[in-house]
Formats: structure tokens, C-alpha cells, sequence
């Protein structure tokens, strides 16, 4: 019998492909600035985002590989690193957030939504009702501060991380098992 890992291994692993994930996730969040003025680039942005539970799916699988005796995983071990994990990349990604909005943006995200959808309102009168609606959410984010977006931020990718968790994990640890 093998003995059993201590779980600072969980904690260790998953800080290290949290920080993968984190820089993939700056590298995507780089692209944000230009999906208004270059179209392809919100392809590119789509692509991305449709990738990130394919590659966190890959960081589980690798850690179950590297560490897991017999190369297998609990559902619960592999969704405890899964959570551990989208929550260390939404810390690292977070630091650039709060640069950017802080001291990149300068409202430049906020005035090309509002311009969007003044343009919008112009040409397509019949969605008075819901641009406004959009300026409504619009108004709401120009009146956060760059540490409350950034924590609002951090917020959204923890949540999104908890959604992609359980799936990740039951497809790793019961679908995807390693072959000898």
C-alpha cells in the first residue's frame, strides 16, 4: 500500500497550475482592450475562454498523473484541486486587472460601451428600451472604483471557477482515467 500524500501537495499543485492558469487567463485578458477596434480579436478572446475548462481539465489530469497513486483521483480530491486552482489563477489574473483599471484604462472600456451604445440607440430606435437598460449596467461599472471592479473580478472568476469545478472534476477523475 502507498503511502497517502500530505495535503500540502494538493495546495502546492494547484498553486503552481493556478499560476498557469492565471497567466493564460493575463494573455486573454490582453487581448480586452482590442476587441473594439479589431474584430478578430474577440474570436480570438471566444477561443480562449471556450479553451479554459479543456486546459484546466489538462492541469488536473497532469497533477493526477504526477502525484495520484496508480494514477487515479478522487472526485472530491480532484474538485478540492480544481477549486484551489481557478481560485489561484483569479488572484494573479486579479493584479492585472486592478493595473489596467487602475492605470491603463482610463475610462477607455466605459466611453467605447457608452458610444456603442449611443450608435446602437441611432440606428435601431426599437431597442430604446434595452440600450437603456445597458447604459443602467453601464453606469453602474464607470461608478466603481478600480479595487472594487477588481474585486468584483476576483468575485466572477472564483464563481465561474466553483461552475467549472464539479464538472472538471467528475469527468477527471471518472471518465478520464489513465491507462497502463
Amino acid at each position: 500500500m502507498e503511502a497517502v500524500r500530505p495535503n500540502n501537495q494538493v495546495v502546492n499543485s494547484a498553486m503552481f497550475y493556478g499560476t498557469m492558469m492565471g497567466l493564460f487567463w493575463i494573455l486573454k485578458f490582453m487581448l480586452v482592450p482590442f476587441i473594439f477596434t479589431v474584430p478578430i480579436t474577440s474570436l480570438i478572446f471566444l477561443g480562449l475562454t471556450v479553451a479554459v475548462p479543456f486546459l484546466g481539465a489538462y492541469f488536473v489530469r497532469q497533477y493526477r498523473n504526477r502525484y495520484c497513486p496508480n494514477k487515479r483521483i478522487g472526485v472530491m480530491q480532484a474538485w478540492i484541486f480544481c477549486l484551489l486552482m481557478y481560485t489561484f489563477a483569479a488572484l494573479l489574473v486579479s493584479v492585472v486587472h486592478y493595473i489596467f483599471f487602475r492605470y491603463v484604462d482610463g475610462g477607455f472600456m466605459i466611453a467605447t460601451y457608452r458610444s456603442l451604445l449611443d450608435e446602437l440607440q441611432n440606428t435601431m430606435p426599437e431597442m430604446n428600451e434595452a440600450v437603456a437598460q445597458y447604459h443602467q449596467a453601464v453606469d453602474l461599472v464607470a461608478a466603481m472604483t478600480p479595487i472594487e471592479l477588481t474585486i468584483q473580478l476576483i468575485m466572477n472568476n472564483i464563481f465561474y471557477g466553483m461552475l467549472l469545478a464539479l464538472p472538471t472534476a467528475l469527468v477527471v477523475s471518472l471518465l478520464l482515467t489513465s491507462r497502463k
